[in-house]
């Protein structure tokens, strides 16, 4: 019984989880994306997009990064020279925050738009 107990738990706080998440939004253009971002994760770091789609970014710790941001069908993507992946434009307590998500699994970062 405790177990059942525990399963269903576990399950309200997922769906609860779900319900308050708010959805990704669409994209129109990466021209939308150009601005300056700030990182909401546990490092400092920024970045700034152009309205070309290209930007440049750094970290607290120096290290620097540039790439090219793509949009396409509403969504958009990311690739450097080291990775690639997925830019998801999220609404996080009435602020708007890009996902960089790698494609390889092996990280992401949270950015909050400052413009």
């Amino acid at each position: 019984m405790r177990r059942l107990a525990v399963v269903s738990l576990l399950v309200v706080c997922g769906l609860a989880a779900v319900a308050g998440a708010e959805s990704d939004k669409i994209i129109e253009s990466v021209k939308a994306l150009a601005g300056n971002c700030v990182s909401i994760d546990r490092s400092v770091a920024a970045i700034h997009i152009n309205e070309d789609g290209t930007y440049d970014g750094s970290a607290a710790t120096g290290a620097k990064t540039a790439g090219r941001v793509t949009v396409t069908d509403g969504k958009a993507s990311f690739r450097s020279i080291i990775s690639e992946g997925a830019v998801p434009l999220s609404v996080e307590n009435g602020k708007e925050v890009l996902t960089f998500t790698r494609s390889d699994g092996r990280g992401s970062a949270r950015m909050q738009r400052v413009k």
